[in-house]
Parts: structure tokens; C-alpha cells; sequence
């Protein structure tokens, strides 16, 4: 009982959100251009690992639309658009960059987006998402092209959920059980598509060129969007210690993160010594720590971006996560793998997969629990001995 009262809640409290944002979606869009066939928006708003694993499939999708005579328009999250403007600007004809996080309250700034978007006339949209932001959906609603293609994605059904279902003419099915989040695009690509992909599954690997050869290093990266999957800044500076203490000048160690990672790396420098570490939190562009990445002798990471980024460019990787989405991101199946990429779990989670049980938990796992003594000796076990 108890459960069904928390669920309408939530049902009533996104009825509100999206009445709200309704409003604002229907004026914003009342003169929008009429229609044109060769016009396509592709729409992502989730989050930089997303689009990593995305891209290939992005690339295959603007071939099939380009063998129509359309033309692609990428509507990107603002967290990820440099990455889309360096790397894959030969896929789309145009990129709009959205900051989604506002889109979804700052009123004045969605009716500009949407107005934009409005004028440009789309004959199809696609939502290749699996988990849909219902507050980004709610304005296709109001978009008046004739093809509007979505997942099934979670499968959520009743109140609002059919309102915004009921905004796509295909919604196309979607596995109800775990699928890596790469698969999982394919899945979206192949049912858009109304057939098999029949060749070779695309590379992930990004265009990146390393850079030049010096003195090896490793990176350490302690950010995370999420304050549960970081793994505590007094972790990383004991990791720090110990590799310097194993391997002294072997190895430079190099501290990578956003400007939003500057008071967790200025916390590991000030533990560690500034003689030891290099510290580059807030100092790197996207394409910048690709490539740092990639040139580097080991990644330590958590759950986010630049884990895949080293899995991708086949830098060897740690990636320190909480587990409760096991399989949905990491770990990446061997076959898309070009170095070790091991993944350390919290005590009790690593229970739960030695018994099979790939369940999300009903709590969050405490990612503190990883001591920095394990992923020390994971760290030695992939460098190996010292020189």
C-alpha cells in the first residue's frame, strides 16, 4: 500500500512538472515551421559516458539517413558537445547545444531552444534514449513532425507516462532485462532501421592521438557527476602515496578532472605534495583529457567519463564503482576491450556477484568501503613489478 501511495505521488508531482512545462512547450512552438521530409533531429541529453557509447551507432544512423537525402541535426547535452563538435562533425549538418539541466526549469531558456528548433521545420524526430528525461519528452508532444520515434525504454506506464507516450507515432521495443549500454544502442539503431545491422559491430574507439611520448604516467581522476559514486578524496591521496612510494619517479602521476573536481584535487595535492603529483583538475578541455588518457600508463577512475574514455582508447583502466547498475555500463564486455580494464566493487557487492546476483540493491553501496590497499595492489598487479 505503502508503495502505491509513493508511486501516485510521484505521478501527481511530474502531472504538475509537466502541465508547467506544457505550457510553455505550446506557446513556443505554435508558429513552428511546416514540416520537411528531409529534415531529422536526433535528441541527447544524458550524460558524456552516454554518448561515448552512443556514437558509434550515431554514425551509422546519419549514414542511412543521408542514403534517404535527409539531413541530421544533433540537439547535444552542453556536458559533451565539444567532444561531438571535434570528433564527429562530419556526421551531422548542424549541432545544437543544449544545457538540458536548465532546459528543464529555466522557462525563458526552453522557449528559446524550442523556438529555434521550431523554425527548422522537422520531418522526424528521434529520442534514441533508454531511460527518457520526461521533463526533456514533454515538448515533442507539440512538435508537429510527422514521424516521432522513441524507445519503450523503462517501460513505464499509467498517468502521465501515457501522455508522453502518447507523443510518439513508434515506440520501439525495448529488452526488459540489463543490456550493456552499447548493446543497448544497437538495439534502438537495428529497430529504428526495421532490420539487422549485417556487418561488423562498430568500433567505439575515439579519434584520439595521444600525447607525445615522455616519462610514462598515471592518471588519477576523482571526479564524478554523482557524490555516491566518488570514491573519497582521502582514498585517492593513500593510492597516491603508495604507487609513489612503489614505483618513485618510474611513473608521474597526474591528477585529471572538471572545475567542478578543483576542491577534491586541491585536498589529494595538499595530502599528497605538489613534488608528486601533478595537478590538471579544471585545466583540460574534454578533448584534451581524451588524449591524456589515452597516453597514459594506467587510468584510476570512478563511474564516469574518462573510465570510458581509457576503456575505449585501450589505456589501461581501475574504475572504482558502487555496482548497482552492474552491466549497464561497466564492466564492458571483453569483445569491445583492447587492454585490462578491471573493476573494483564495495565488499558487499562483490558477495552479491560471487552468488550470482546481479541485482540492483535497494540501498546505495558505500564505494568508501574500497580501501585504498585493494586498489593498490590492483594498480601493481596491471604495472607491474617496478623498473
Amino acid at each position: 500500500m505503502l508503495a502505491r501511495l509513493r508511486q501516485l505521488r510521484r505521478q501527481w508531482r511530474l502531472h504538475r512538472l509537466l502541465a508547467r512545462l506544457g505550457r510553455t512547450d505550446q506557446r513556443a512552438l505554435a508558429g513552428q515551421a511546416a514540416p520537411r521530409p528531409t529534415r531529422v533531429l536526433v535528441v541527447r541529453n544524458d550524460s558524456i559516458g552516454d554518448y561515448l557509447l552512443y556514437r558509434p551507432w550515431l554514425r551509422l544512423m546519419a549514414q542511412e539517413i543521408r542514403a534517404r537525402g535527409q539531413h541530421l541535426t544533433l540537439a547535444a547535452n552542453a556536458l559533451w558537445a565539444p567532444l561531438a563538435q571535434a570528433w564527429d562533425a562530419d556526421v551531422f549538418d548542424e549541432l545544437v547545444v543544449v544545457d538540458f539541466g536548465r532546459f528543464g526549469h529555466d522557462l525563458g531558456y526552453r522557449a528559446e531552444v524550442l523556438r529555434g528548433l521550431g523554425a527548422a521545420g522537422f520531418g522526424e524526430l528521434i529520442y534514441p534514449l533508454h531511460v527518457r528525461e520526461p521533463a526533456v519528452e514533454n515538448c515533442f508532444r507539440f512538435f508537429a513532425a510527422p514521424q516521432k520515434v522513441g524507445s519503450e525504454g523503462e517501460h513505464r506506464r499509467g498517468g502521465p507516462y501515457d501522455v508522453l507516450n502518447a507523443a510518439y507515432t513508434r515506440l520501439l521495443p525495448a529488452a526488459p532485462t540489463v543490456l550493456f549500454e552499447y548493446l543497448r544502442n544497437q538495439e534502438f539503431f537495428e529497430q529504428w532501421r526495421g532490420r539487422p545491422w549485417p556487418g561488423a559491430l562498430p568500433s567505439p574507439v575515439p579519434p584520439v592521438v595521444p600525447a607525445p611520448a615522455g616519462t610514462p604516467y598515471i592518471v588519477l581522476f576523482p571526479g564524478a557527476s554523482a557524490k555516491a559514486k566518488r570514491w573519497p578524496a582521502r582514498h585517492f591521496a593513500r593510492l597516491a602515496q603508495g604507487l609513489h612510494q612503489r614505483y618513485g619517479p618510474q611513473y608521474r602521476l597526474v591528477l585529471a578532472g572538471s572545475p567542478a573536481d578543483r576542491a577534491q584535487g586541491e585536498l589529494i595535492g595538499q595530502t599528497v605534495g605538489g613534488a608528486v603529483l601533478d595537478n590538471r583538475c579544471g585545466r583540460t578541455t574534454l578533448p584534451e583529457l581524451a588524449a591524456l588518457v589515452a597516453g597514459a600508463a594506467l587510468l584510476v577512475s570512478n563511474d564516469t567519463v574518462a573510465a570510458h574514455l581509457a576503456a575505449q582508447a585501450g589505456t589501461p583502466g581501475l574504475t572504482v564503482l558502487m555496482g548497482e547498475n552492474y552491466g549497464k555500463f561497466f564492466p564492458y564486455p571483453l569483445a569491445l576491450l583492447r587492454a585490462p580494464n578491471r573493476c573494483l566493487f564495495p565488499p558487499d557487492m562483490e558477495e552479491r556477484f560471487a552468488a550470482g546476483n546481479f541485482s540492483r540493491p535497494d540501498y546505495n553501496p558505500d564505494i568508501a568501503r574500497i580501501s585504498p590497499e585493494r586498489v593498490l595492489a590492483a594498480a601493481v598487479e596491471l604495472l607491474g613489478p617496478p623498473a
